[in-house]
């Protein structure tokens, strides 16, 4: 103890497993050293919950940062570079160019590690070689305790206590790094209150090996009705696509996903892969310090819009400082890591979380609100001062033009009728066409017979993906849909199909094998023509599609209805 009365650090605890936590623990180790002072770092990673399937993106100030830390990324890691971002929105596309140098898409997935991990893995390495403890556990607990009895010089004074799968150490700090949203941070840091989140829902888009061409992170703004958002990133033989919004849930991420595949903004045959559920950070923390303690990464703040690692790697840099110099004096441990450290940081996450709410308004015009707020943007150089890894928009801009474009939006929903364009005229077709959706291949083929027997065109589908990238192509004269498909329910998917201009008018037909006056109710109201019960009437679904009825020859009709179409009344 100094003679000012303030604790000397000497131990610190990392809790997290990530980018954030490793950053962390590499930079109070090089603080310490360059202040003179003795540091032992523990790092407790966890279950790195950020590393299972997330690829990693390095703008130029990333990799600067990267290489202050003492961890280099050797050209030949990143599976791609990105020459910019395009903005979707309401029919219109905007391309933003990258900043000088380009963007780096780190990722190894599914072959070898996601880029997440590769990245904290080379972090983890760097602070093994300057002395840092890593060991696998998950903290369960940390309670402040003051030392009685004879301890050992190395934890004297060292009050907090922490618990991991029943081992206790004592340590002088904690520095708490996981991941958004992390149940455990109440439990470990008293008084603590993560950012805002949003629900978010990530997945890989794989397409078996065939290697991707795109060159561009598209962002689609306000696809569906409580999702504001849709990244999708392309990687080596994948895309990474993610989701967040107020009411995001699996379903409403997949039929944005096929909404994307019939827009033509995804190469078609890609299956679904490592689809889960996350949290998008939109906002800063409560209470991100105490005595001893403070949070970093996405545990303390973040935007939507925040793509890279250089928001972390800083925030974590600043925090090491502040640690160092005032870890036992919670006044000015915050100023020195909030107020000073983190305020231009906190002011962009403030800034864009705002900006967000106005763009879900703001609706078909979100694009250009960006467009207009890169006008208004100075350029920072020689890297990115803006949003979406650019040099800009800056988020103070796009919050005004945000709030702007919200507002004119908002009014005129107000005062005049929206009209959406119509889509283009489709000939008639000599042949109707037909679309068949069931996971079951003998319904499919069934329904298929029967169709293809009454001078029909049919194509059958085994799942609702596929069944989105050929309406782009062509829409059909009627599409028969099962309820139950592999992501999203029929119910689902037909509101969805009857939401959009291209296929709204197109008739759909829904079938279960559950006939029950719910499942019917749900099924009208969701636009259907009709619902069907299994096993389906061959002669009321010809009627009903304005199809010829079979004449077949006696003895036949009861083959035909004791495979798949045998009434059940």
């Amino acid at each position: 103890m100094s003679e000012a009365g303030v604790v000397q650090v000497n131990r610190l605890a990392v809790i997290g497993g990530g980018v954030a936590a490793m950053a962390s623990a590499v930079a109070a180790i090089a603080t310490a050293r360059a202040r003179g002072k003795a540091l032992e770092v523990t790092v407790f990673e966890g279950h790195r919950p950020d590393a299972k399937a997330v690829p990693a993106l390095l703008t130029p100030e990333c990799r600067s940062r990267l290489a202050a830390l003492g961890c280099r990324i050797p050209p030949d890691w990143h599976t791609r570079e990105l020459r910019g971002v395009e903005i979707v929105a309401g029919g219109q596309s905007e391309l933003f160019a990258g900043p000088s140098g380009g963007i780096w898409v780190l990722d190894g997935w599914p072959n070898g590690e996601s880029g997440q991990r590769i990245l904290s893995s080379a972090l983890a390495e760097v602070a093994a070689q300057h002395g840092a403890r890593i060991i696998p556990r998950a903290v369960d607990r940390l309670t402040r305790e003051p030392a009685s009895g004879t301890v050992a010089p190395g934890v004297r004074n060292a009050t907090l206590l922490v618990r991991a799968r029943g081992a206790g150490e004592r340590f002088h700090a904690t520095i708490l790094a996981e991941g958004p949203g992390a149940g455990s941070g109440p439990a470990l840091f008293k008084g603590y209150r993560g950012p805002p989140t949003l629900p978010a829902v990530q997945a890989r888009l794989r397409y078996a090996g065939r290697p991707q061409e795109a060159s561009t992170l598209r962002l689609l703004l306000n696809p569906l009705p409580g999702v504001d958002g849709l990244f999708l990133l392309p990687c080596a033989t994948s895309v990474f696509a993610l989701a967040y919004g107020p009411s995001v849930e699996p379903a409403d991420f997949c039929q944005a996903v096929m909404g994307a595949a019939r827009d033509g903004f995804l190469d078609e045959g890609f299956e679904m892969a490592e689809l889960e559920g996350t949290r998008a950070p939109c906002g800063v923390g409560r209470a991100i310090t105490g005595r001893g303690q403070l949070a970093v990464g996405a545990a303390a703040l973040g935007h939507p819009f925040q793509i890279g690692v250089a928001d972390t790697l800083a925030g974590a840099s600043r925090a090491a400082h502040a640690l160092i110099e005032a870890m036992d004096e919670p006044a000015v441990l915050r100023r020195r890591y909030v107020t000073e450290g983190l305020s231009d940081l906190v002011e962009d996450a403030r800034a864009v979380s705002i900006a967000q709410r106005w763009l879900r308004r703001a609706g078909p015009k979100a694009a250009q609100a960006l467009v207009r707020a890169r006008r208004r943007s100075a350029a920072v150089a020689p890297f990115s001062g803006g949003v979406l890894g650019l040099p800009s928009p800056a988020p103070l801009a796009l919050l005004g033009s945000a709030r702007w474009a919200g507002l004119r939006q908002t009014v005129r929903s107000v005062l005049a009728p929206t009209f959406e364009p119509l889509p283009t005229m489709i000939p008639a077709l000599e042949q109707p066409l037909f679309y068949v959706v069931d996971d079951d291949p003998d319904a499919r083929g069934a329904l298929t017979d029967l169709l293809e027997a009454s001078g029909a065109k049919v194509v059958a589908f085994a799942d609702e993906l596929a069944l989105y990238c050929a309406v782009a192509r062509r829409p059909p004269t009627a599409i028969l849909l099962d309820v139950v498909l592999n992501w999203v329910d029929g119910l689902t998917l037909c509101e969805g199909l009857k939401r959009h201009p291209l296929t709204r008018n197109t008739e759909v037909v829904v079938m279960s094998g559950l006939s029950r006056p719910h499942i019917r109710h749900r099924a009208l109201e969701a636009g259907a023509k009709a619902f069907l019960s299994k096993p389906i009437d061959p002669e009321r679904l010809l009627a009903l599609l304005d199809l010829p009825a079979l004449a077949a020859p006696a003895g036949e009709a009861s083959a035909v209805g004791a495979s798949s179409y045998e009434s059940s009344a």
